[in-house]
């Protein structure tokens, strides 16, 4: 069957194209030959569109559209896709040249899963390693206590990825993912081979992680726990766990308000989260919000 099986690259990208060729370069080196790579612009005003069109490399496809952030990019790959499986890549990422063969060898041992994440790892624009990301035991599990997951580097087989679809609420982006994780991982089997297949650039451009507003950072993920919880299969196997993960999300946007030194409000949604759930004190992220603020001597007028 390995021999057969057909992927599908999908990278969505917006004015990226300062990053994009080191990216495809990754894909175009792959070990295992039967693949595509399907580049969705969403709407660059950069010389994306010039930059990529002088690739000649008959595995490339490239195809622009309007502005409509990367959940819809990335729906629109998944829909133009070809292949057996589709493997999600962010436009600053990297795959090991592997990726792909470790995946046909998954993929013929356990009965065509439905979505498979390898481990991954974080490198700096210099590629120094920061941090190799494994998957915890049971992941399905686990997910509702956070994203373990990201984005780069996920195989799905097409037809799950297309019948559910990322979340096309431009509000929610940068949490879109976790959402369409959750919705899986409460129908599906997560597979998790202990194996780094990809890397994530860890930059100052990352949208998620620096580029952020307290107001457009509150509304996501208020609508990633609406959403969430709006699904039936979702609230029937997480729905007990349903303070958990509204804690976790407290956190996060504690955590990114403190790194964005909005220190007043992080202080307010770290309490907040505490309240819902007291066990949040022993989050890894509860930690990295007090050290953050006790830096700039924060908590010193919240006695």
């Amino acid at each position: 069957m390995g021999n057969d099986l057909f992927f599908s690259i999908v990278i969505p990208a917006y004015n990226r194209a300062h990053m994009i060729s080191e990216t495809l370069e990754t894909t175009f080196m792959q070990t295992y030959p039967h693949y595509e790579v399907i580049l969705v612009d969403d709407g660059s005003t950069d010389n994306t569109e010039e930059l990529v069109k002088s690739i000649n490399n008959p595995k490339f496809i490239y195809h622009k559209k309007s502005n409509e952030e990367r959940a819809i990019a990335r729906n629109t790959g998944f829909n133009l896709a070809k292949g057996d499986y589709v493997t999600l890549l962010d436009s600053d990422d990297y795959l090991y040249p592997t990726h792909l063969e470790e995946a046909v060898k998954y993929i013929e041992a356990n009965s065509r899963p439905e979505i498979i994440r390898f481990d991954y790892d974080v490198v700096d624009s210099k590629k120094r390693l920061l941090q190799i990301a494994r998957m915890p035991d049971h992941i399905n599990q686990r997910m509702i206590n956070g994203n373990f997951m990201g984005c780069s580097g996920i195989i799905l087989r097409k037809d799950i990825a297309v019948k559910y679809a990322f979340n096309g609420d431009r509000d929610l982006s940068g949490s879109e993912d976790y959402e369409l994780w959750l919705r899986l991982a409460s129908r599906f089997k997560v597979h998790t081979p202990d194996i780094v297949t990809c890397s994530l650039h860890s930059h100052e451009e990352r949208s998620v992680i620096y580029n952020i507003t307290e107001d457009t950072l509150v509304k996501r993920i208020e609508l990633l726990i609406k959403y969430t919880f709006a699904d039936k299969v979702v609230k029937k196997i997480y729905g007990m766990k349903k303070n958990v993960f509204v804690s976790h999300c407290l956190l996060y946007v504690s955590l990114h308000l403190a790194i964005a030194k909005i220190n007043g409000s992080s202080v307010i949604y770290l309490l907040k989260a505490i309240k819902i759930n007291p066990w949040a004190i022993l989050d890894k992220r509860f930690f990295g919000i007090i050290k953050t603020l006790i830096k700039r001597n924060i908590l010193v007028s919240f006695d």
